[in-house]
């Protein structure tokens, strides 16, 4: 009776295999996205360093950009094999995979989050530029490195509570040369499940709050690259014309933001 009852869980437990033809068609797409997302980073870090050395980009705006795709990156190289994988093979089992599920939950949540704060700190620098000039020019000095690094410590602080709150559940035999698969997922703990749900609820007031700014910083940038030079640095009235190195400084913010936010829609 046992034996048969093991027999007939061990074909439950493989049932939920993918069969070949779907296990094919998931490799290839998440390939084909891999690629492109890696060769599409390597080629805006290049494009960037390419514009800075010509004189099109100051490097403030290279050091975001640099920063934006290098998030990318490691949000494809992390998590992109293991979830194909996973969808696959089912790869976190015993206490090893614990561990490493945990790893991969933390270090993809975190890349996820600078994905986001790099954006909105990016948004807040060309906004400044734009909208508030001679403010930006005050700011100087270590502010670009100051947001990139507030990126992605905040990130890694979001992320923390997922090494807790995450791990490996499912179906263990009893015995090791159980006839039944070892079949276990990387998922919320149950004994966790409020960290787990807290957290995500941090994550999507994150996301809310920089979509929200980020929308009405962009829309700033809309408005005031449509007015004229002189609206731009001489008043509304338009009656005081721009002094030609400030017409100069804020043609070069204007070519940046526009390169920004052709970014930023990519």
């Amino acid at each position: 009776m046992n034996g048969e009852a093991e027999i007939a869980d061990e074909k439950d437990w493989r049932d939920l295999e993918p069969k070949y033809p779907v296990k094919v068609f998931l490799t290839v797409l998440y390939s084909l996205i891999l690629v492109t997302g890696i060769v599409g980073n390597a080629v805006t870090i290049r494009v960037t360093r390419v514009l800075l050395r010509n004189g099109y980009l100051q490097k403030n705006v290279t050091d975001h950009m640099a920063s934006l795709a290098c998030s990318d990156l490691l949000v494809l190289l992390i998590g992109m094999p293991v979830e194909l994988y996973s969808a696959i093979w089912f790869p976190f089992t015993s206490a090893s995979g614990d561990v490493y599920c945990k790893i991969y939950n933390f270090l993809f949540e975190a890349c996820s989050y600078a994905t986001i704060l790099n954006v909105a700190t990016l948004s807040f620098e060309r906004y400044t530029a734009i909208c508030h000039p001679f403010r930006f020019k005050a700011l100087t000095g270590r502010r670009t490195r100051g947001l990139i690094a507030f990126a992605w410590l905040t990130s890694v602080l979001v992320a923390l509570p997922l090494l807790v709150a995450t791990g490996t559940e499912g179906h263990i035999p009893a015995r090791a040369n159980a006839p039944v698969q070892n079949l276990t997922f990387c998922t919320n703990l149950r004994e966790r499940w409020v960290m787990y749900r807290a957290s995500i609820f941090v994550a999507f007031i994150v996301y809310m709050v920089v979509v929200i700014c980020v929308a009405v910083m962009c829309r700033a940038m809309i408005l005031v690259l449509r007015k004229p030079m002189g609206l731009v640095v001489g008043g509304v009235s338009g009656t005081q014309g721009a002094p030609k190195h400030e017409s100069s400084r804020v043609k070069t913010a204007r070519k940046q933001t526009i390169l920004f936010l052709g970014r930023l829609l990519v």
